[in-house]
């Protein structure tokens, strides 16, 4: 839960400086929670198919997916939200492996 709490912080960050665009923290929360669990669901499905090459389909894919959403959901362009849409999957991934270091 910590880290869609982090990546929600991340991506109102990232929509402030990439828009201007005035987000709250419970919208950002779902779309961080969908996102979350958008690329661990696909990771495991893919990985479970085609290996470990399967988890970098599944970023890229959810990459794909949140540029339409914040699109869809902020009416940001879509070359920006795709942009922020992969800035986002860094920080998620960037996220997500420190934490797992730190709680070994």
């Amino acid at each position: 839960m910590i880290v869609v709490l982090l990546d929600a912080v991340a991506l109102i960050l990232l929509l402030k400086i990439m828009d201007d665009a005035d987000v709250s923290l419970f919208t950002a929360f779902f779309v961080a929670l969908g996102a979350s669990i958008g690329t661990m669901a696909l990771a495991f499905g893919l990985g479970m198919l085609i290996g470990v090459a399967g988890i970098a389909v599944a970023a890229v894919i959810v990459v794909a997916l949140l540029g339409v959403v914040i699109s869809a959901l902020f009416g940001i362009e879509i070359k920006r939200s795709f942009l922020i849409g992969g800035i986002f999957m860094f920080i998620h991934i960037g996220i997500s492996i420190g934490l797992q270091l730190l709680f070994r």
